[in-house]
């Protein structure tokens, strides 16, 4: 899901290269045909479908839910990667007294509603063959206490407990399917325009260390050792080090994203 930009679409890209064919999910129909084209351009010999849904929107229209998850059910499912996520387009750093009840209900729908809905939906397909993967995609924010952005590290808290409890309902069922949280710090993407490093990968890093974790018996994992490396050293560190640490980080970042929609 979220495959027309950053990690979704690195995610796509990556699977494609290991054999896969693949379907993109995106909320614009124009974006989704140009990056349809672009990945049959790179593997021609590959099949690309693409599946249009508002993950905010959408998730609330049962019947379209539905309707989406049946256009499906004659490719032979393997991996689902929910990979949507963040604030579409709004602020993401927002003080929660200064969000507004819809903005409220739009974060909590993409990031928390929509993937368990689609893959409520898909999920039986897994089942009933009884092989496949989940890869959940979840962010360093859910790990420590980051100012204005309580409703996304709220509901990506939920991704890792979630993913937890249905590996479980996986192994209690008897259904030979891995489910995968991976954990994503900083990351450079075409839409967050940091400067690659050591401790800022680029998407397809993410994508390819996420799938390298299939079959490790990990339920969370940072995808990336550099994020990893820099959670454990927070970790380690008394609390009242790392709120301070958090809150003078939660205020760049929203110093910085303002002066990024000032300029956009």
């Amino acid at each position: 899901t979220g495959a027309t930009d950053g990690i979704g679409r690195a995610f796509a890209e990556e699977l494609c290269e290991e054999g896969f064919n693949v379907v993109i999910h995106g909320r614009n129909g124009a974006k989704l045909t140009k990056e349809r084209k672009k990945l049959l351009d790179r593997w021609p010999d590959r099949q690309i479908r693409t599946l249009q849904l508002d993950a905010a929107e959408d998730v609330n229209n049962s019947s379209k839910m539905e309707e989406a998850a049946s256009s499906l059910k004659d490719i032979n499912l393997k991996i689902i990667v929910n990979n949507v996520g963040g604030a579409g387009g709004r602020a993401s750093f927002t003080a929660l007294s200064e969000r507004t009840a819809e903005e409220c209900e739009y974060i909590t729908n993409m990031n928390l509603r929509f993937p368990t809905e689609i893959t409520r939906l898909l999920v039986p397909q897994l089942k009933k063959q009884n092989s496949g993967l989940i890869i959940n995609v979840g962010s360093a924010s859910s790990e420590f206490g980051l100012p204005y952005l309580t409703i996304y590290s709220g509901c990506k808290a939920y991704n890792k407990s979630w993913s937890r409890s249905l590996s479980s309902e996986m192994i209690a069922e008897g259904v030979d399917v891995e489910v995968l949280c991976v954990i994503v710090g900083a990351v450079a993407t075409d839409n967050v325009q940091r400067e690659k490093s050591l401790f800022v990968p680029d998407a397809n890093q993410i994508a390819r260390c996420s799938l390298n974790l299939t079959g490790s018996g990990s339920v969370v994992e940072f995808a990336y050792w550099g994020h990893a490396l820099q959670a454990a050293l927070v970790a380690s560190m008394p609390e009242w080090m790392t709120t301070k640490i958090m809150v003078q980080r939660g205020k760049q970042e929203k110093i910085d994203e303002d002066l990024r929609m000032k300029k956009a």
